[in-house]
C-alpha cells in the first residue's frame, strides 16, 4: 500500500536545519520562561495563583515560598492519619476514610504554600471541594435513611425514603460537581472568589439538614451532637475568623502569622465534624452509640 512507503521530513516542509532552529528556539524560550519564574520568586511574587497570602514570600528560606504556612500544613498531615487508625464501629462504613482526605488536603496545602504556583493551588483547593461534597453526600444519605430492618446485612437491610438518590448516585453527583467547578475555575473563572464561594455555599448547605435532624427524630439524643457541633464551630469557624482577620489587616497583623494558626484549627475542627457524621449515621441505623 502507498501509506507504507517511506516518507521524508521534506514532504511536510521540514528540513534538518529547520528542526535544529526550532529546537534551539524552544530551548531559548524555556530558558527565558524559567528565568522569569526565578526572577518572580526572588522578588517574592506568587507565580500564576489567584491569591497571595499575608506572609512575606521567601523570607525565611529561598526554597520555600511561605515558610510558616508550609510548616503548619506539614505538621497537620499526621493527626488525621492517627484519627483514621483509631477503632470505629463497623457500621460507620467509609466515613472514617474522610480523615485520609483531610491528610491529602494538608499535603496539598504544603504544595500550595511551599511553591505558590497554580498547580500547587489546585492540589490544595480541589481536595477541599471534594471533602465538602463528600461530607454533604454522607449527611444527606443518612438523612434519607428511615430505618434498618435487620442487623449484619446493612447493604440489603437499610430502608430509605422513596425519593432517596442512594449512595451511588450521590457519589456520581459529587464527582460531577467537583469536576465541573474545577473546569470552570481553571478555564472561565480563574478567581479565588469562585473557589471560596462554592466552598462556603456547600458548607452552609449542611446546616439545614443537621438542624432538622437535631430538632426532629434525633432530638432525644442530640446532646452529643450539640457538643460535637460546638467543638467544630469553635475551632473551625474561629480559625476562619483569624483567616479573615489577617486578610483584612495584613500589614498590622502579619507578625502573628494567623493563617498559619488556621491550619491546625481547621484540621482539629474536622475531627468532631467527622465524628458527628458517624454518630448521625449510627443513630439512624439504630446502633445507639455512646459518645464520650
Amino acid at each position: 500500500p502507498s501509506w507504507l512507503k517511506p516518507f521524508s521530513l521534506r514532504q511536510f516542509g521540514l528540513t534538518p536545519r529547520g528542526l535544529r532552529c526550532g529546537v534551539v528556539a524552544g530551548r531559548a524560550f524555556a530558558r527565558r520562561g524559567a528565568a522569569r519564574l526565578r526572577s518572580r520568586a526572588c522578588a517574592g511574587m506568587a507565580v500564576g495563583v489567584t491569591i497571595d497570602w499575608c506572609e512575606h514570600n521567601y523570607a525565611v528560606t529561598p526554597h520555600v515560598a511561605e515558610f510558616w504556612n508550609t510548616l503548619t500544613s506539614l505538621l497537620c498531615v499526621a493527626p488525621p492519619v492517627f484519627f483514621f487508625s483509631q477503632a470505629v464501629p463497623a457500621d460507620a462504613g467509609l466515613i472514617p476514610w474522610m480523615h485520609l482526605l483531610v491528610a491529602i488536603i494538608m499535603l496539598g496545602s504544603v504544595c500550595f504554600h511551599g511553591t505558590l504556583t497554580w498547580v500547587g493551588q489546585l492540589l490544595d483547593e480541589v481536595p477541599i471541594l471534594a471533602f465538602i461534597n463528600v461530607s454533604f453526600a454522607v449527611l444527606f444519605d443518612s438523612f434519607t435513611i428511615m430505618r434498618c430492618s435487620a442487623r449484619g446485612t446493612l447493604s440489603s437491610a437499610v430502608e430509605r425514603t422513596s425519593w432517596a438518590p442512594g449512595p451511588l448516585l450521590l457519589a456520581c453527583a459529587c464527582g460531577f460537581q467537583v469536576t465541573a467547578v474545577t473546569f470552570l475555575y481553571t478555564t472561565s473563572a480563574k478567581t479565588y472568589s469562585m473557589f471560596l464561594g462554592c466552598a462556603i455555599a456547600q458548607a452552609l448547605a449542611h446546616w439545614p439538614v443537621m438542624l432538622h435532624e437535631m430538632h426532629g427524630r434525633l432530638r432525644k439524643v442530640r446532646g452529643p451532637m450539640v457538643r460535637m457541633l460546638a467543638m467544630h464551630v469553635a475551632l473551625g469557624y474561629g480559625g476562619y475568623g483569624l483567616w479573615c482577620l489577617e486578610n483584612a489587616f495584613c500589614d498590622r497583623l502579619r507578625f502573628l502569622q494567623l493563617h498559619a494558626w488556621w491550619h491546625p484549627l481547621a484540621t482539629f475542627s474536622l475531627k468532631p465534624f467527622i465524628d458527628l457524621l458517624m454518630y448521625h449515621r449510627l443513630q439512624v441505623l439504630g446502633v445507639r452509640p455512646l459518645y464520650r
